[in-house]
């Protein structure tokens, strides 16, 4: 991410007022990015304390409870997989203006 900064910088030497809108973009999505990282990593804990209760006591309402939480884990990965491909693209666009 750092040589994507560093050549935005230096496209926005270039041509500061067009680059600006590219330089708010490359923010929102290292935003965006860093947030579904820690969804990930939030989701991960919680999985890991619902998967200990279900162990504690192998009720049905556990196992359920896990599922759900195995689902929402599953959705947070793919928001995730979703802000990477979004910064991979940024940097082709990057690439390519450079």
């Amino acid at each position: 991410m750092e040589e994507l900064k560093a050549r935005i910088e230096l496209l926005k030497e270039k041509d500061p007022v067009k680059m600006q809108d590219l330089e708010r973009k490359y923010g929102l999505l290292k935003f965006e990015l860093l947030e579904a990282k820690k969804a990930v990593e939030l989701q991960e804990i919680a999985l890991a304390d619902v998967k200990g209760e279900w162990i504690k006591d192998n009720s049905d309402e556990n196992l359920a409870v896990m599922r759900e939480e195995e689902q929402n884990l599953k959705v947070a990965r793919l928001n995730y997989t979703a802000a990477v491909e979004k910064m991979d693209i940024m940097k082709t666009v990057v690439f390519l203006l450079s």
